[in-house]
Order: C-alpha cells, then structure tokens, then sequence
C-alpha cells in the first residue's frame, strides 16, 4: 500500500486541530488507512511560528501542494471567498478535498462537485453542517433506504448559548454575545452566527444532500435571534417552551429564524453550545443526533472521518437528484407572538401569559409581521382558552 499524502490548507483551529489529532492518533489512523504523511502545511502568513513536525512544511504558496504530491487536502480557511479558487484549483488537478467550509460548499458545492466528477477527484464536508455530529453520513449511508421527510436543527451553537444564557441567567442579549466571543463560540465579527446566515448556508448543503437541489426558502433571507429579549424568553417558558434557533426543511420546503419549541419536541433539550438534528424518516421514524457542533477536535474529527473514509473507498457517493417528500401544506399551524397585546382575532389557543408588561400566547392565525412557529406543537397540546 503507497504512503497516503495529506496537506493542509488553512491552520486555524479546525487546521490546527486536524494536524494535532492525526498525529495523536497516527498509529489508529495507519491502522485503518495506511501509512500517511503530512508534507504541507499552507497559510497566509507563513512567518508565524506553527506547532508542526520538521517534516512539514509551512508555507503561504498554494503551489506547494502540488510541488509535493499530495492527494488529499483539508481546506480550512475561514473565507469562503478566499478558500473558493483554490479549491477549483485542487479538484481540477485530480485532489481530493475535504472542507469544513459551509459558506463555501453553499455557495459554490454544486459546481465543485462537477469539477470533482470531471478530474476523477472527490469533495467531502461532514464538518460543514453540524460540527462533530456525523448527521451527512448518517443520512447517506444509514438512512439510504428512508425517505427523509422533514429535518429539523439547532445547528448554530453561538444562537443556542446566548438564547440558553439569556433564559437561564436573565443575561440581557449584548452581554450574552460578549461571553459567547470571550469563551470562543462567536467569531470577532458574529454577524452571520446571530443573523442566521451560518444556519441558512448549512441548511442548504442539508437540501442538496438529501434532495439533489437547493430549498425553496420560505422567506428572502434567515431570521436572526437579534430583538429577542429576556421577557420573550420568560413567556415562552411560561406557556411551556423554550425559544430556539432552529433550520427547518420539509420536502424542499426550508426555513431558518427563531421558532418556540415546546417539551414534546426533540429539540427542547438541546441547550448552551451543543447542536441537535432532529430528523424524520419514513422508515426509521424520529431520530435525534446531538453533540458539540463546534469546537476544534470535535470538527476536526468530522474531517479525519471524511479523510479514512476517502482512503479507505467507504465514502458513499453521491445520490442522484430523488424526489423529495412532499411538505405538507401548513407545517405551523400555531404560532406564538409576544407584544403589549394579543388581539383576539389571531385565535388564542393557549392562556395569555405576561412578563413585565409584555405579554404573550400561541394563536391559530399567523399575523402580520413577526412571530415564531411552534415545533411539538399537536392540537392536543394547546387547547383554546
């Protein structure tokens, strides 16, 4: 068997902590793989001083992978734009990539996927969707037989800690986020996290998947969990709920924003960091996958899974385009709104609850403007007050 090449592409947390696991576990890896090195390591700046073997080179030339042979790369930068090129580039010359860049596989997965077909190269990204939670594998490989009929998730973990911080601590929403970037959860600038777009780019790979085509999106762009305050949170959990960030797609059928998720649902128990992937199937029936999904060895081991899996030809390839499950026509018929009032017209189906001066309740009539769907929500649940 020849000595597998591997370079690494980016050398943040995810890259860093790709580098460090393979070596901790080299001798299980070789094992189920073969012998393997790490010849390259790329980065932007190349002067900084990097925890690597004297057999790696660090380098900023992009050119340095293909000097050395590699056959797989880890693409690890946290740019998609920046990352896009070189991963055209990768694919065209017949290397394999393995990616934990949701942006960049939302955007751009479906063309890299020809390119990779065309070059006799593959393209993986486990780590893309939920972290350390291997929910891609699991539908491809374990539910192959199923009809996946509708999937749910909490698949940002910065939105669940700060919601989570706020309901358990009474933290105001700016405090929340500061602990959430102090701790590492949140990005610098945490725009797409808290403005839901990190959710949206995952939850569009999620419909490819499992569908072979992007969602049809219910609205032009995600709901973020900005607005959301403590009292909101404090109605939810009166009425027997806790206010989530949740993905949702039904069919082609796709939503991202904040949604109240009451006792009966999966989801309800997911809480700080952790992500959760709530999945029907027609066979399987209801399924929960949760864990960190984050976090630098628990990405780092999606990736060395897509790696074992390359080299070891057990990957599954991917699904032509199936028709998806049909959606039902109305997935939320209740929603929950909080305000200074709540007229009667939207049909109570549950008490008025109140929390200083803001009051709350679930309605049959969705109204205009804002308000979040009910997951767990069965007619028996809620009835009319």
């Amino acid at each position: 068997m020849s000595t597998r090449k591997l370079g690494i592409l980016g050398f943040g947390t995810v890259g860093s902590g790709v580098y460090e696991s393979l070596e901790k576990e080299r001798k299980r890896v070789e094992t189920l793989a073969g012998f393997f090195t790490i010849p390259v390591v790329v980065v932007k700046d190349a002067s900084k001083a990097r925890a690597t073997g004297p057999d790696t080179l660090v380098t900023d030339r992009l050119e340095a992978l293909f000097e050395a042979e590699v056959d797989t790369v880890v693409e690890a930068v946290t740019d998609a734009e920046e990352a896009y090129p070189a991963v055209r580039k990768l694919l065209q010359k017949g290397i394999s990539v393995i990616s934990a860049n949701k942006e960049l596989i939302a955007r751009h997965g479906e063309e890299l996927h020809l390119l990779a077909a065309g070059s006799g190269s593959r393209l993986f990204y486990e780590a893309a969707v939920a972290g350390g939670i291997p929910i891609l594998t699991s539908i491809r490989h374990t539910l192959k037989t199923n009809r996946i009929l509708r999937v749910e998730g909490i698949v940002n973990g910065t939105s669940n800690f700060i919601l989570t911080k706020m309901r358990e601590e009474g933290t105001a929403f700016e405090a929340a986020l500061e602990e959430a970037t102090a701790l590492g959860y949140a990005e610098a600038v945490p725009d797409k996290d808290i403005d839901g777009w990190d959710a949206w780019f995952k939850t569009t790979i999620l419909s490819f998947w499992i569908n072979g085509a992007g969602p049809e999106w219910t609205e032009e762009r995600p709901q973020g969990i900005r607005g959301i305050d403590v009292r909101d949170l404090h109605l939810a959990e009166k009425l027997g709920g806790r206010i989530k960030h949740v993905a949702s797609l039904e069919g082609t059928k796709a939503s991202v924003g904040p949604k109240l998720v009451l006792k009966d649902h999966a989801l309800y128990g997911v809480e700080g960091v952790n992500n959760g992937v709530y999945v029907e199937a027609s066979l399987s029936g209801p399924l929960l996958f949760q864990g960190p999904g984050a976090g630098k060895f628990p990405t780092a081991g999606a990736v060395i899974e897509d790696v074992i899996n390359h080299w070891t030809n057990t990957a599954e390839e991917e699904p032509p385009f199936t028709e998806p499950a049909p959606a039902e026509e109305e997935p939320f018929p209740y929603w929950f709104i909080t305000g200074s009032a709540v007229p009667d017209e939207l049909e109570p189906v549950s008490r008025i609850v109140e929390s200083d001066g803001k009051y709350g309740a679930v309605v049959r009539r969705r109204p205009e403007g804002k308000a979040l769907a009910v997951l767990g929500c069965p007619e028996e649940v809620l009835q009319p007050v």
